[in-house]
């Protein structure tokens, strides 16, 4: 048997899992037949169209050491009412041809009460480049970009101040309240790899058919276009931007886990063997010391974990099954006493029946 990882599973924005599981009655065992069922649909259909699953892993998950942005641009300064079409018409040439990506996009909405906090929260994190005058929220049209690197994220912000729509940008690759309210807003739109775009068609559509259903001039800059039934997309292709997992989106964790498990079990206890420990005071010193944690104990790096984990989402869902051992990552985020954020990937493995993790690395 062939071991497995799946990048991610979006239970969080997509709810197709969760009505499935609760219409049919379904219990974890079954569920996990259904999710990794789908999965092997979903790289057959991915191989069809000469895409390589784990060529999508840079922008399916959250990297420690990445940037991330959101372009925002003024609707008020575009004469075309698909102001969408016209933002990816000037965005998509701009790609670097060899990068990959996950985009997400949608209008900067809110409800009535919300629209002064919104506003001051707005003028609190842009990074602004050319003129405009804010009248209401839903004016501004943001598009969510990933895996960038130092060079890829000026480069864009750069290139695109010509383009007078373009009136700023929010930094998110740190958590923030900006980030965290993007996340709920956004909508996945493309993933851009290399010279190919991968999107979503309709369910009635058959998988073996491509078509650009955003309709964006994506040709006209040389990419190919590969679609495949929302079904599949929503659920594994859907990037997920990092922040604090919110009162009843519990369950998208219990997916996840249950992507790899037949049984899905409550995490009562953290586990960090004292060889282990003493590994991550000298060989991990320096990411630990830039993080103010090498002055911890090991109960009390245990109980920082405790806390991360209940308010993180987890990647890299791995069932190696020639050793019988589940594991996945987390990433977090620490503030040190000089103001700076410092990311940290833990990679655990998940025991259900005890109902425990084991640490095994971090990075």
């Amino acid at each position: 048997m062939n071991d497995r990882t799946i990048y991610t599973i979006n239970a969080r924005g997509n709810m197709f899992l969760e009505i499935t599981k609760e219409y049919f009655s379904l219990d974890d065992n079954v569920m996990h037949s259904e999710i990794n069922g789908m999965f092997n649909e979903l790289i057959k259909v991915l191989n069809s169209k000469g895409i390589k699953y784990e060529s999508l892993k840079s922008c399916l998950i959250p990297k420690y050491d990445r940037k991330e942005i959101g372009l925002i641009f003024d609707s008020t300064q575009i004469e075309n009412d698909w102001y969408g079409y016209e933002v990816f018409t000037k965005l998509i040439p701009l790609f670097h041809k060899d990068s990959t990506h996950s985009i997400l996009c949608g209008d900067y909405i809110g409800d009535i009460e919300l629209q002064n906090d919104l506003f001051f929260r707005f003028y609190s994190q842009i990074n602004q480049t050319n003129e405009f005058e804010y009248k209401h929220s839903t004016q501004f049209f943001i598009v969510y970009i990933n895996n960038l690197s130092e060079n890829m994220f000026d480069k864009l912000t750069s290139d695109l101040k010509g383009f007078h729509p373009f009136i700023g940008f929010f930094d998110l690759t740190n958590q923030s309240f900006m980030k965290s309210y993007l996340s709920t807003i956004l909508a996945n739109s493309f993933i851009k790899t290399n010279k190919t775009i991968i999107m979503e068609h309709e369910d009635d559509r058959d998988n073996s058919e491509n078509i650009n259903l955003k309709s964006y001039p994506f040709e006209q800059s040389g990419y190919n276009v590969k679609s495949l039934q929302g079904i599949y997309y929503g659920v594994f292709l859907s990037y997920k931007i990092e922040r604090e997992v919110f009162e009843g989106f519990e369950s998208d964790i219990d997916f996840s886990l249950n992507s790899i498990s037949p049984l899905v079990s409550k995490i009562k206890e953290i586990e960090i063997e004292d060889n282990k420990f003493d590994y991550l005071k000298t060989v991990k010193k320096g990411k630990l010391k830039k993080a103010n944690l090498i002055s911890y104990s090991k109960n009390e790096f245990t109980e920082l974990i405790k806390k991360k984990i209940k308010s993180n989402y987890i990647y890299n869902m791995t069932d190696l099954k020639s050793f019988n051992i589940f594991k996945f990552d987390i990433l977090i985020e620490l503030l040190n006493t000089l103001n700076e954020i410092v990311k940290i990937t833990i990679g655990f493995e998940y025991i259900p029946k005890k109902e425990k993790l084991r640490l095994i690395t971090l990075y």
